[in-house]
């Protein structure tokens, strides 16, 4: 029987205490939820931002995980812990001036292991400023 991840249920995760601070305090809010994909926004806001107004790279390896982890959550079994084996990040160019978009997708999910892929685009000129790939550890 299929397990449904909802928006609601995104946002609740987002919200509660379960994520680490450092990714609560981006203010990541969830735009969509698909099977096996999510897109999540995250704002230009100093805990975003570097000196300069462009994003941090640690901010958006946070967001690459988590968008992630939000798109392996809709494949049906619902959400359940998940474990980053592997997160590879490439900075393609810099962004900061508007908000952030990364949108997730599973590339292949097992039984134990999931892959999935992110690309992050402003969300107004579409601009791609990094992309990232990873590999999760999913309970038996």
């Amino acid at each position: 029987m299929a397990t449904e991840f909802t928006l609601d249920q995104g946002a609740q995760v987002l919200a509660d205490a379960t994520l680490p601070g450092c990714v609560r305090e981006l203010g990541l809010t969830v735009e969509h939820l698909g099977e096996g994909s999510a897109t999540l926004r995250m704002r230009p806001t100093p805990m975003a931002c570097r000196e300069g107004g462009t994003y941090a790279g640690q901010a958006l390896s946070a967001l690459a995980d988590t968008a992630m982890c939000f798109a392996i959550w809709t494949d049906g079994r619902g959400r359940r812990p998940v474990a980053t084996v592997d997160l590879h990040v490439t900075f393609l160019s810099a962004g900061g001036k508007e908000d952030l978009l990364a949108k997730a997708e599973i590339v292949r999910s097992g039984r134990t292991l999931s892959f999935c892929k992110v690309s992050m685009v402003l969300a107004d000129s579409g601009k791609n400023v990094a992309s990232a790939v990873a590999t999760f550890s999913l309970p038996a």
